[in-house]
Protein backbone atom coordinates (compact mmCIF):
# COMPACT_ATOMS: atom_id res chain seq x y z
CA UNK A 1 0.00 0.00 0.00
CA UNK A 2 2.71 2.11 0.63
CA UNK A 3 4.17 1.93 -2.67
CA UNK A 4 0.98 2.62 -3.96
CA UNK A 5 0.61 5.81 -2.10
CA UNK A 6 4.11 6.59 -3.45
CA UNK A 7 3.40 5.94 -6.98
CA UNK A 8 -0.06 8.15 -6.68
CA UNK A 9 2.28 10.95 -5.69
CA UNK A 10 4.99 10.61 -8.16
CA UNK A 11 2.10 10.73 -10.48
CA UNK A 12 0.41 13.26 -9.49
CA UNK A 13 3.33 15.55 -8.99
CA UNK A 14 3.95 14.81 -12.58
CA UNK A 15 1.08 15.71 -14.15
CA UNK A 16 1.15 19.43 -12.15
CA UNK A 17 4.73 19.64 -13.35
CA UNK A 18 3.47 18.88 -16.87
CA UNK A 19 0.09 21.46 -16.92
CA UNK A 20 2.23 23.99 -15.70
CA UNK A 21 4.93 23.60 -18.10
CA UNK A 22 2.00 23.60 -20.88
CA UNK A 23 -0.01 26.77 -19.29
CA UNK A 24 3.13 28.78 -19.46
CA UNK A 25 3.62 29.15 -23.10
CA UNK A 26 0.02 29.86 -23.36
CA UNK A 27 0.33 32.51 -20.96
CA UNK A 28 3.30 34.18 -22.25
CA UNK A 29 2.18 33.86 -25.42
CA UNK A 30 -1.30 35.59 -24.13
CA UNK A 31 0.54 38.19 -22.25
CA UNK A 32 2.78 39.55 -25.53
CA UNK A 33 -0.46 39.89 -27.53
CA UNK A 34 -2.04 41.69 -24.90
CA UNK A 35 0.89 44.02 -24.42
CA UNK A 36 1.54 44.50 -28.50
CA UNK A 37 -2.44 45.58 -28.55
CA UNK A 38 -1.92 47.59 -25.14
CA UNK A 39 1.06 49.10 -27.20
CA UNK A 40 -0.32 49.77 -30.24
CA UNK A 41 -3.77 51.44 -29.00
CA UNK A 42 -1.23 53.97 -26.25
CA UNK A 43 0.70 54.86 -29.71
CA UNK A 44 -2.58 55.30 -31.61
CA UNK A 45 -3.55 57.62 -29.03
CA UNK A 46 -0.84 59.74 -28.76
CA UNK A 47 -0.88 59.98 -32.67
CA UNK A 48 -4.00 60.95 -32.31
CA UNK A 49 -3.37 63.67 -29.65
CA UNK A 50 -0.45 65.09 -31.51
CA UNK A 51 -2.88 65.72 -34.71
CA UNK A 52 -5.87 66.92 -32.13
CA UNK A 53 -2.52 69.60 -30.76
CA UNK A 54 -1.62 70.50 -34.96
CA UNK A 55 -5.29 71.22 -35.65
CA UNK A 56 -5.40 73.30 -32.59
CA UNK A 57 -2.84 74.96 -33.41
CA UNK A 58 -4.13 76.12 -37.11
CA UNK A 59 -7.52 77.04 -35.52
CA UNK A 60 -5.70 79.36 -33.16
CA UNK A 61 -3.46 80.72 -35.78
CA UNK A 62 -6.53 81.35 -37.67
CA UNK A 63 -8.59 83.02 -34.83
CA UNK A 64 -5.66 85.47 -34.23
CA UNK A 65 -5.47 86.87 -37.81
CA UNK A 66 -9.39 87.09 -37.52
CA UNK A 67 -9.55 89.26 -34.87
CA UNK A 68 -6.40 91.31 -36.04
CA UNK A 69 -8.92 91.40 -39.70
CA UNK A 70 -11.65 92.85 -37.24
CA UNK A 71 -9.31 95.73 -35.55
CA UNK A 72 -7.89 96.81 -38.86
CA UNK A 73 -11.69 97.30 -40.29
CA UNK A 74 -12.88 99.27 -37.53
CA UNK A 75 -9.63 101.19 -37.47
CA UNK A 76 -10.17 101.94 -41.50
CA UNK A 77 -13.68 102.52 -40.82
CA UNK A 78 -13.50 105.49 -38.03
CA UNK A 79 -11.04 106.69 -39.76
CA UNK A 80 -13.18 107.52 -42.97
CA UNK A 81 -16.01 108.42 -40.60
CA UNK A 82 -13.59 111.06 -39.42
CA UNK A 83 -12.95 112.14 -43.39
CA UNK A 84 -16.83 112.30 -43.97
CA UNK A 85 -17.28 114.37 -41.07
CA UNK A 86 -14.90 116.90 -42.41
CA UNK A 87 -16.54 117.27 -45.44
CA UNK A 88 -19.42 118.85 -43.73
CA UNK A 89 -17.85 121.98 -43.50
CA UNK A 90 -16.99 124.16 -47.04
CA UNK A 91 -13.25 122.61 -48.14
CA UNK A 92 -10.44 125.00 -49.69
CA UNK A 93 -8.10 123.37 -52.30
CA UNK A 94 -5.42 122.88 -49.23
CA UNK A 95 -8.11 121.05 -47.36
CA UNK A 96 -9.24 119.04 -50.52
CA UNK A 97 -5.36 118.15 -50.98
CA UNK A 98 -5.15 117.20 -47.36
CA UNK A 99 -8.27 114.85 -47.45
CA UNK A 100 -6.47 112.99 -50.51
CA UNK A 101 -3.35 112.94 -48.45
CA UNK A 102 -4.83 111.12 -45.67
CA UNK A 103 -6.56 108.58 -48.07
CA UNK A 104 -3.14 108.23 -49.56
CA UNK A 105 -1.75 107.54 -46.62
CA UNK A 106 -4.31 104.67 -45.36
CA UNK A 107 -4.11 103.43 -49.13
CA UNK A 108 -0.42 102.48 -48.51
CA UNK A 109 -0.98 101.10 -44.79
CA UNK A 110 -3.12 98.40 -46.83
CA UNK A 111 0.04 97.68 -49.20
CA UNK A 112 2.30 96.15 -46.50
CA UNK A 113 2.52 92.37 -46.00
CA UNK A 114 1.19 91.45 -42.82
CA UNK A 115 -2.63 93.81 -42.84
CA UNK A 116 -5.99 91.76 -43.04
CA UNK A 117 -6.99 94.02 -45.99
CA UNK A 118 -5.94 94.48 -49.74
CA UNK A 119 -5.93 98.05 -51.48
CA UNK A 120 -8.91 96.35 -53.15
CA UNK A 121 -10.74 95.96 -49.90
CA UNK A 122 -11.30 92.55 -49.59
CA UNK A 123 -9.88 90.39 -47.25
CA UNK A 124 -6.32 89.11 -47.42
CA UNK A 125 -7.36 85.19 -45.82
CA UNK A 126 -9.74 84.65 -48.61
CA UNK A 127 -8.60 82.65 -51.74
CA UNK A 128 -7.59 84.63 -54.67
CA UNK A 129 -10.62 85.46 -57.10
CA UNK A 130 -10.33 86.97 -60.56
CA UNK A 131 -7.20 89.07 -61.40
CA UNK A 132 -7.69 92.49 -62.42
CA UNK A 133 -6.00 94.72 -64.45
CA UNK A 134 -6.04 98.21 -66.19
CA UNK A 135 -5.11 99.59 -69.60
CA UNK A 136 -2.97 102.56 -69.64
CA UNK A 137 -4.64 105.60 -69.27
CA UNK A 138 -3.11 107.31 -72.23
CA UNK A 139 -4.90 104.80 -74.39
CA UNK A 140 -8.35 106.36 -74.95
CA UNK A 141 -10.68 103.20 -76.48
CA UNK A 142 -14.01 105.22 -75.18
CA UNK A 143 -14.44 108.64 -76.73
CA UNK A 144 -15.95 109.06 -79.88
CA UNK A 145 -14.13 109.76 -83.13
CA UNK A 146 -15.03 111.26 -86.37
CA UNK A 147 -13.80 108.78 -88.47
CA UNK A 148 -14.21 104.51 -88.18
CA UNK A 149 -11.31 102.48 -86.70
CA UNK A 150 -10.16 99.24 -86.16
CA UNK A 151 -8.10 97.88 -83.61
CA UNK A 152 -6.10 94.64 -83.58
CA UNK A 153 -4.85 93.06 -80.02
CA UNK A 154 -2.31 90.16 -80.08
CA UNK A 155 -2.43 88.31 -76.51
CA UNK A 156 -0.57 85.38 -75.18
CA UNK A 157 -1.27 82.15 -77.11
CA UNK A 158 -1.82 83.71 -80.61
CA UNK A 159 -5.06 84.38 -79.63
CA UNK A 160 -6.22 88.31 -81.43
CA UNK A 161 -9.23 90.33 -80.36
CA UNK A 162 -10.14 92.34 -82.92
CA UNK A 163 -12.33 95.96 -82.37
CA UNK A 164 -14.28 97.52 -84.45
CA UNK A 165 -15.03 101.38 -83.64
CA UNK A 166 -17.73 102.98 -86.32
CA UNK A 167 -17.32 106.73 -86.45
CA UNK A 168 -19.26 108.75 -83.84
CA UNK A 169 -19.86 105.89 -81.77
CA UNK A 170 -20.67 106.55 -78.17
CA UNK A 171 -18.26 105.29 -75.42
CA UNK A 172 -21.27 103.15 -74.05
CA UNK A 173 -21.81 101.51 -77.32
CA UNK A 174 -17.84 100.60 -77.65
CA UNK A 175 -17.78 99.57 -74.23
CA UNK A 176 -20.63 97.14 -74.82
CA UNK A 177 -18.68 96.08 -78.47
CA UNK A 178 -15.25 95.50 -76.28
CA UNK A 179 -17.22 93.60 -73.78
CA UNK A 180 -18.65 91.28 -76.63
CA UNK A 181 -15.31 90.72 -77.85
CA UNK A 182 -13.28 89.81 -75.28
CA UNK A 183 -16.12 87.89 -73.39
CA UNK A 184 -14.90 85.22 -76.24
CA UNK A 185 -11.77 84.78 -74.80
CA UNK A 186 -13.27 84.86 -70.64
CA UNK A 187 -11.96 87.98 -70.28
CA UNK A 188 -14.55 90.31 -68.36
CA UNK A 189 -14.33 94.25 -69.10
CA UNK A 190 -15.54 97.43 -67.24
CA UNK A 191 -14.89 100.77 -66.80
CA UNK A 192 -13.87 103.22 -64.14
CA UNK A 193 -14.34 106.58 -65.42
CA UNK A 194 -12.40 106.55 -68.51
CA UNK A 195 -10.27 103.86 -67.11
CA UNK A 196 -10.76 100.34 -68.65
CA UNK A 197 -10.62 97.32 -66.00
CA UNK A 198 -9.77 93.75 -67.08
CA UNK A 199 -10.87 90.83 -65.12
CA UNK A 200 -9.91 86.77 -65.57
CA UNK A 201 -9.94 83.65 -64.11
CA UNK A 202 -6.88 82.35 -62.58
CA UNK A 203 -6.41 79.90 -65.27
CA UNK A 204 -7.15 82.82 -68.32
CA UNK A 205 -5.01 85.72 -65.62
CA UNK A 206 -1.58 85.02 -68.27
CA UNK A 207 -3.85 86.44 -70.71
CA UNK A 208 -3.73 90.16 -69.10
CA UNK A 209 -0.26 89.64 -67.47
CA UNK A 210 1.77 89.24 -70.09
CA UNK A 211 2.70 91.46 -72.98
CA UNK A 212 -0.32 92.86 -75.43
CA UNK A 213 0.49 93.46 -79.23
CA UNK A 214 -1.34 96.23 -80.52
CA UNK A 215 -1.64 97.17 -83.63
CA UNK A 216 -4.24 99.65 -85.48
CA UNK A 217 -5.56 101.87 -88.77
CA UNK A 218 -6.84 105.29 -86.99
CA UNK A 219 -6.14 107.78 -84.50
CA UNK A 220 -6.39 105.88 -81.21
CA UNK A 221 -3.23 103.48 -82.05
CA UNK A 222 -1.91 105.04 -85.24
CA UNK A 223 -0.94 102.65 -88.34
CA UNK A 224 2.28 101.08 -88.77
CA UNK A 225 4.02 98.29 -86.39
CA UNK A 226 2.81 96.53 -83.67
CA UNK A 227 2.85 98.82 -80.31
CA UNK A 228 3.43 96.39 -77.18
CA UNK A 229 2.41 97.27 -73.72
CA UNK A 230 2.01 95.64 -70.70
CA UNK A 231 -1.45 96.28 -68.57
CA UNK A 232 -1.16 97.70 -64.86
CA UNK A 233 -2.48 96.28 -61.77
CA UNK A 234 -5.59 98.44 -60.69
CA UNK A 235 -5.14 101.39 -57.76
CA UNK A 236 -6.89 100.50 -55.23
CA UNK A 237 -10.32 101.92 -54.10
CA UNK A 238 -8.65 104.40 -51.57
CA UNK A 239 -6.47 105.70 -53.70
CA UNK A 240 -9.63 106.58 -56.08
CA UNK A 241 -11.26 108.48 -53.63
CA UNK A 242 -7.91 110.42 -53.07
CA UNK A 243 -7.93 111.15 -56.72
CA UNK A 244 -11.30 112.23 -56.70
CA UNK A 245 -10.73 114.25 -53.56
CA UNK A 246 -8.84 117.22 -55.42
CA UNK A 247 -11.49 117.28 -57.90
CA UNK A 248 -14.21 117.35 -55.32
CA UNK A 249 -16.87 119.66 -57.06
CA UNK A 250 -20.00 118.09 -54.59
CA UNK A 251 -19.16 117.40 -51.18
CA UNK A 252 -22.40 115.65 -50.71
CA UNK A 253 -21.78 113.40 -53.30
CA UNK A 254 -18.18 112.71 -52.07
CA UNK A 255 -19.41 111.64 -48.98
CA UNK A 256 -21.87 109.31 -50.41
CA UNK A 257 -18.89 107.67 -52.00
CA UNK A 258 -17.22 107.17 -48.92
CA UNK A 259 -19.98 106.21 -47.00
CA UNK A 260 -20.38 102.91 -49.92
CA UNK A 261 -16.63 102.48 -48.65
CA UNK A 262 -17.65 102.38 -45.40
CA UNK A 263 -21.00 99.74 -45.94
CA UNK A 264 -18.49 97.49 -47.42
CA UNK A 265 -16.61 97.32 -44.88
CA UNK A 266 -19.34 97.03 -42.53
CA UNK A 267 -20.04 93.40 -44.60
CA UNK A 268 -16.70 92.10 -44.25
CA UNK A 269 -16.70 93.35 -40.61
CA UNK A 270 -19.48 90.69 -40.53
CA UNK A 271 -18.32 88.06 -42.27
CA UNK A 272 -15.27 87.72 -40.28
CA UNK A 273 -17.29 88.17 -36.91
CA UNK A 274 -18.97 85.00 -38.56
CA UNK A 275 -15.85 83.10 -39.15
CA UNK A 276 -14.99 83.83 -35.75
CA UNK A 277 -18.18 82.08 -34.08
CA UNK A 278 -17.37 79.04 -36.69
CA UNK A 279 -13.14 79.14 -35.50
CA UNK A 280 -14.29 79.60 -31.72
CA UNK A 281 -16.40 76.43 -31.56
CA UNK A 282 -14.11 74.33 -33.34
CA UNK A 283 -11.46 75.30 -31.01
CA UNK A 284 -13.98 74.13 -27.89
CA UNK A 285 -14.57 71.17 -29.74
CA UNK A 286 -10.99 70.07 -29.93
CA UNK A 287 -10.15 71.31 -26.32
CA UNK A 288 -13.64 69.18 -25.15
CA UNK A 289 -12.22 66.37 -26.98
CA UNK A 290 -9.23 66.32 -25.01
CA UNK A 291 -10.51 66.47 -21.85
CA UNK A 292 -12.79 63.53 -22.61
CA UNK A 293 -9.67 61.48 -23.98
CA UNK A 294 -7.43 62.41 -20.84
CA UNK A 295 -10.92 60.72 -18.82
CA UNK A 296 -11.26 57.94 -20.74
CA UNK A 297 -7.31 57.38 -20.76
CA UNK A 298 -7.95 57.07 -16.71
CA UNK A 299 -10.61 54.89 -17.18
CA UNK A 300 -8.44 52.73 -19.67
CA UNK A 301 -5.90 52.45 -17.09
CA UNK A 302 -8.31 51.17 -14.17
CA UNK A 303 -9.83 48.73 -15.88
CA UNK A 304 -6.41 47.26 -16.99
CA UNK A 305 -5.53 47.33 -13.38
CA UNK A 306 -8.54 44.97 -12.47
CA UNK A 307 -8.02 42.93 -14.90
CA UNK A 308 -4.38 41.95 -13.87
CA UNK A 309 -5.51 41.68 -10.67
CA UNK A 310 -8.48 39.42 -11.52
CA UNK A 311 -5.61 37.65 -13.74
CA UNK A 312 -3.24 37.51 -10.27
CA UNK A 313 -5.48 35.76 -8.55
CA UNK A 314 -6.78 32.96 -10.81
CA UNK A 315 -3.24 32.13 -10.89
CA UNK A 316 -3.04 32.11 -7.15
CA UNK A 317 -5.75 30.24 -6.86
CA UNK A 318 -4.71 27.37 -9.45
CA UNK A 319 -1.01 27.26 -6.78
CA UNK A 320 -3.56 26.68 -3.57
CA UNK A 321 -5.48 23.83 -5.38
CA UNK A 322 -2.23 22.21 -6.70
CA UNK A 323 -0.46 22.53 -3.44
CA UNK A 324 -3.64 21.05 -1.63
CA UNK A 325 -3.74 18.19 -3.93
CA UNK A 326 0.27 17.46 -2.94
CA UNK A 327 -0.75 17.55 0.83
CA UNK A 328 -3.69 15.74 0.67
CA UNK A 329 -1.41 12.56 -0.79
CA UNK A 330 0.84 13.22 1.62
CA UNK A 331 -1.30 12.98 4.56
CA UNK A 332 -2.68 9.71 2.87
CA UNK A 333 0.68 8.56 2.61
CA UNK A 334 1.27 8.46 6.63
CA UNK A 335 -2.25 7.41 7.30
CA UNK A 336 -1.82 4.30 5.67
CA UNK A 337 1.27 3.68 7.64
Amino acid sequence: MLIDSLKQLTSSTAALNTASKAAQPQAVETKTTKTGTSRGGSLQQQLDTLSRWSVSADVSRQLAKNQQAEQQIRQLYQQLEQLKKQLDLPQSAGQKQQISQQLQQLESQLKHKNTALTPALQLSSQPAGQSQWQLNSKIDLLSPRKQAELLTIGLAEGRQVQLSFPAGQSADASLAMMQQEFAKHQIELKSQGSVLIFSAAAGQSHLLSQPWQMQGEGIRIAAGNPVQLRLQKPEGQLSVLAQQAQQMDNQQSYQAELAQVQQKLQQMLRQVQSERQVLVAKLNALRMADSQQSEQQVSAVSQELKVQMQQGAASSLSAIMAQGNVTRSLVEFALAD
